[in-house]
């Protein structure tokens, strides 16, 4: 029980952990330039992948409940 949300939950982490890494990579290394983003490479790519892992995991969240409460209900009484 549970398997549908949970596909389509992780899903849309994944597709948006990956594509937001990308995005938020390239804007804090525009937002230090050049010579700061090669020196502190290693921090922008951390920050660009918690704040990633931020939006991906909002988007996940309401999919963990639907999967939560198909489990936990009582065998028919939730509505699919």
């Amino acid at each position: 029980k549970g398997w549908l949300p949970t596909f389509f939950g992780y899903s849309a982490q994944g597709a948006l952990k990956y594509g937001l890494y990308e995005v938020f990579k390239d804007q804090y290394a525009n937002m230090l330039g050049k010579d700061n983003f090669e020196k502190y490479k290693g921090l922008v790519w951390c920050a660009a992948s918690a704040s990633a892992e931020f939006f991906a995991d909002l988007a996940l969240c309401p999919f963990e409940m639907v999967k939560v409460k198909v489990q936990t209900a009582p065998h028919g009484t939730f509505p699919v």
